[in-house]
């Protein structure tokens, strides 16, 4: 179960990591989006940005822990399966669609 979490508390400690995913789904996005249908695009860039927002969420995060004691991060309970099954459609979608 640790192996799962372990990409998000990366991302909890250093912020700028969580530029990575965004960075890999754009650049598979622009290989790959001469071959994907609107619908397909939508989702792919809609997952981009839901990670430009979540990078910029982790970054307030990150200095709002600062000025706590002991904080407790409920919300990743939420938002990582969101993000990872988020990404998963997104690079399903982007590598094996094929086009009628």
């Amino acid at each position: 179960m640790d192996i799962l979490f372990f990409p998000i508390v990366v991302m909890i400690f250093i912020p700028g990591v969580a530029l990575i995913p965004p960075a890999i789904l754009t650049l598979l996005y622009l290989i790959r989006r001469s071959r994907i249908s609107g619908f397909v695009r939508k989702i792919s860039v809609s997952v981009i940005i839901i990670w430009a927002v979540y990078r910029v969420y982790e970054t307030y995060m990150y200095y709002w822990m600062k000025t706590v004691i002991a904080p407790i991060r409920v919300d990743l309970l939420v938002i990582t399966p969101i993000l990872y099954m988020l990404t998963i459609v997104c690079i399903n979608d982007s590598l094996y669609y094929r086009p009628n």
